[in-house]
C-alpha cells in the first residue's frame, strides 16, 4: 500500500513538473512572438511626406498621373496601432512576399527594403480588395516561427458602378502560398462603402493551410490602448464588439475620423521538420491584420435629436412670450349694452 502511494506521489510530482514546463514553454513562445509582431500600417512615419490619405477609406496614396496613383503601406513591429516601430528588413531576413488582385490573381506589388523603412506599394485599378502578405521565418528554441503580416485594402470608385459587389468584396484566402492568416467575415449587407463603427460586432476567422483552427488566440488592439483577447471556436471564428473607447466633446466629434486597430492571431502546433538546416519540433504561426473604425452613428443621432428638442423648446418659448406680449398690449375696450 505504501509502495503504491509512493508511486502515485512520484507520478503526481512529475505531472506537476511537466505541466510547469509546458506552461513555461507556452509563455516563452508568446513572449518571443509578441516581440516579433509585424504588420502593415496605413499611417506614414512623421518624417515620410510621400503620401497622404485619399479616398473613402483613407488609404495612403502616392499621387501620380491621373489614374496611376499608387497605394503605400509601411511595415511596423509591435502591438500598438500608433506607437509600434517602423522597421526595415536586412538581407539576412528570410522573407517571402505575395500580392493578389481582387480577381484572386497574383499580380504586381512592390515590397521595398530600401532606406530606413520597408514599404509595400502597388497601383490600384481593379474594384475590390487587394491582399498583400509578407512572411518571415526563423527557428529558435526548437520552434519554427512563421510570422505573417497581411494587408487587405479596398479600392472603389462610385463612378465605376456597383455591379458584382458580393463577388468582389471577398474575403479571399491563399493557402497554397500563405500558410496562415486572419480573414474578416463579411456581413450579409456589406458593400463597397462598408466601414466598421464603434459598437459593431466584427467576426474574424483564423486559418492554417486554408482550414479553420479551434483554440487560436486572437488579440484586438485599438489606438487608445484597449485590448481584447479571445480564442476561436470550432469553426475558427471569434467575434469582437468594438468598444467606444474615445470620448470627445460634441464640438470635436467627427464621423469621418478613423480610429486604427490591429488584430493578431497565433497558434502553435506539434510538427517536426528542418528549415535551412535547423531542426524544429513545433511551428508557431502568427499573423496580423490592421484596419480602422469610425464613431457610431448613434452618437450623432443622439446629438441630432437633442438639437431638435432644444430648437422645438426655443420656438415654443419664443412663441409663448410673443403671444403673451401681444395679449398684454391689447387696447382695452369697454362695451355698454342698452337693455
Amino acid at each position: 500500500m505504501n509502495s503504491l502511494l509512493n508511486r502515485m506521489n512520484i507520478f503526481k510530482n512529475k505531472g506537476v513538473r511537466l505541466l510547469g514546463v509546458l506552461l513555461l514553454f507556452s509563455f516563452l513562445i508568446q513572449t518571443v512572438d509578441a516581440e516579433n509582431h509585424i504588420w502593415f500600417s496605413n499611417k506614414p512615419p512623421a518624417d515620410d511626406k510621400r503620401a497622404a490619405p485619399s479616398g473613402m477609406h483613407g488609404l495612403s496614396s502616392i499621387k501620380g498621373k491621373r489614374g496611376s496613383s499608387s497605394v503605400i503601406q509601411w511595415l511596423r513591429q509591435g502591438t500598438h496601432p500608433l506607437k509600434s516601430n517602423y522597421i526595415q528588413l536586412s538581407d539576412t531576413n528570410n522573407f517571402e512576399f505575395y500580392f493578389y488582385s481582387p480577381e484572386e490573381k497574383e499580380t504586381q506589388g512592390n515590397f521595398s527594403t530600401k532606406g530606413k523603412i520597408a514599404t509595400l506599394t502597388y497601383p490600384s485599378k481593379e474594384e475590390g480588395y487587394y491582399n498583400g502578405y509578407l512572411i518571415l521565418k526563423q527557428v529558435s528554441n526548437d520552434t519554427l516561427y512563421v510570422n505573417i503580416a497581411k494587408a487587405e485594402m479596398l479600392n472603389h470608385s462610385c463612378r465605376n458602378g456597383h455591379k458584382n459587389v458580393r463577388k468582389k468584396i471577398g474575403p479571399n484566402a491563399y493557402p497554397k502560398t500563405v500558410p496562415a492568416e486572419i480573414i474578416r467575415k463579411r456581413t450579409s449587407s456589406e458593400n463597397f462603402h462598408y466601414f466598421a463603427l464603434s459598437g459593431d460586432e466584427v467576426e474574424y476567422q483564423f486559418l492554417i493551410d486554408g482550414e479553420p483552427v479551434e483554440g487560436a488566440r486572437l488579440s484586438f488592439n485599438t489606438q487608445t490602448g484597449w485590448q481584447k483577447i479571445l480564442h476561436t471556436d470550432e469553426s475558427g471564428n471569434s467575434t469582437f464588439q468594438i468598444l467606444q473607447d474615445y470620448f470627445s466633446s460634441w464640438q470635436e466629434l467627427n464621423n469621418r475620423k478613423v480610429y486604427d486597430y490591429v488584430i493578431f492571431g497565433d497558434f502553435t502546433i506539434n510538427e517536426s521538420g528542418n528549415y535551412k538546416g535547423e531542426a524544429y519540433s513545433y511551428v508557431n504561426y502568427t499573423t496580423s491584420l490592421a484596419d480602422g473604425y469610425r464613431p457610431a452613428k448613434t452618437m450623432y443621432m443622439s446629438m441630432f435629436w437633442a438639437f431638435i428638442v432644444f430648437m422645438v423648446t426655443v420656438i415654443i418659448s419664443v412663441a409663448g412670450i410673443f403671444i403673451y406680449r401681444i395679449n398684454k398690449n391689447k387696447i382695452y375696450k369697454e362695451v355698454h349694452f342698452d337693455e
